[in-house]
């Protein structure tokens, strides 16, 4: 199988809650991370297209209020684990997101250019 990725894809292990109708999948663990979207360990009961909220917290302490707000929808999921193309977030999480990607990259440049052709527009934040 190709690999179909045009963004840079980290290691990043993180709690994320993943928010769909009718379900609420709570401390799931990430397992990647790109300015494109995440990869969350486990098998669920999601499907492919399916719309989805995305939370994902940067400290593993239930005090800290660093968290990430993420749409997204369901790429692609196995029994590994579910893949969420990111659709919107606010600008905050977008510079969260970036510094992420851009500190945990092995070639910080290139991640750096890749954030100059956004993947959709950062600032259409949904009420």
């Amino acid at each position: 199988m190709a690999n179909k990725r045009r963004r840079t894809r980290v290691n990043f292990a993180a709690k994320a809650d993943v928010n769909v109708t009718g379900a609420q999948l709570l401390d799931l663990t990430t397992r990647d991370l790109s300015h494109k979207g995440v990869f969350v360990l486990g098998s669920h009961p999601l499907t492919v297209g399916q719309q989805c909220t995305v939370t994902i917290r940067l400290v593993d302490d239930p005090a800290s209020d660093v968290e990430l707000f993420m749409e997204g929808k369901v790429a692609r999921s196995t029994v590994d684990g579910t893949a969420i193309d990111f659709v919107s977030m606010d600008p905050d999480t977008y510079m969260h997101l970036r510094n992420l990607v851009l500190l945990n990259s092995p070639n910080p440049d290139e991640a750096a250019s890749e954030f100059s052709k956004p993947a959709f527009d950062p600032s259409s934040e949904k009420d």
